[in-house]
């Protein structure tokens, strides 16, 4: 018996998508690797204007670690919490799905032989 579903979830669980390529699903494994990588594009840029508008409320004259770090703490986080969400959503989908295609395909080859 091959076990395919074995590494099929274990590249999954460290790139998701990567298990549908591996189990045969191009597509799927496409799409998902592909709203990783938008969800990380995203998350990235919201990162971004978060720090950008801590920084830009602190005055230069005033810049030191305490205010930089109350205006951090100031800053609505909701669009990262949304985001990190939708990446963990995307995660054990991809992981179950690599999982259970796996265990299919290993089982069907066990009937065919």
């Amino acid at each position: 018996m091959k076990k395919a579903f074995v590494s099929a979830l274990c590249s999954a669980l460290v790139i998701p998508g990567l298990g549908q390529i591996l189990n045969q699903q191009l597509k799927k494994g496409i799409i998902m690797l592909g709203a990783v990588l938008v969800l990380f594009g995203v998350g990235v840029v919201a990162m971004y204007r978060i720090m950008k508008a801590a920084f830009l409320e602190t005055p230069p004259a005033n810049a030191n670690p305490e205010s930089i770090m109350r205006n951090l703490g100031s800053q609505d986080y909701l669009a990262l919490w949304i985001i990190f969400g939708l990446f963990a959503l995307v995660w054990i989908i991809s992981v179950l799905d690599a999982f259970l295609a796996g265990r299919k395909m290993d089982r069907l080859q066990k009937e065919g032989q």
